[in-house]
């Protein structure tokens, strides 16, 4: 079993993609973590993503800005509100429409990383 190492992993371009309203990076992609994924998500417009139901168990820190998620419970939109400081928890399951104002960051926490891996069918 290979052991990964303690690590400073910095922005790689490489690891950033469009995700709806704001770009996410996966900070530790390649840093050998198994099981713990950690994302900053910039928000650069308006709007929100399209709804996504969580393979994982997450959890969203609201660093700078203000995070305004829509979840979807029993066929009901509740929304969720986030301040500097703000830590929201999204447990595996849940249905999401990330969105939030321009400027917003947000350091993301996912477990399992691996997901895809483990979810047959989904690519």
């Amino acid at each position: 079993m290979t052991t990964a190492r303690a690590s400073i992993p910095r922005y790689d371009a490489a690891n950033a993609n469009r995700f709806g309203p704001c770009m996410i990076e996966h900070r530790t992609a390649g840093t050998g973590l198994s099981q713990l994924g950690t994302y900053f998500m910039i928000y650069d417009t308006d709007g929100h993503s399209e709804p996504w139901t969580l393979h994982y168990e997450e959890t969203v820190y609201v660093i700078e800005g203000q995070v305004r998620l829509i979840t979807v419970e029993n066929d009901t939109d509740r929304e969720l509100t986030g301040d500097p400081g703000d830590l929201i928890v999204l447990p595996k399951g849940t249905t999401v429409r990330y969105g939030a104002a321009v400027g917003t960051r947000l350091l993301l926490s996912i477990s399992p990383v691996d997901w895809r891996e483990r979810v047959d069918g989904l690519t």
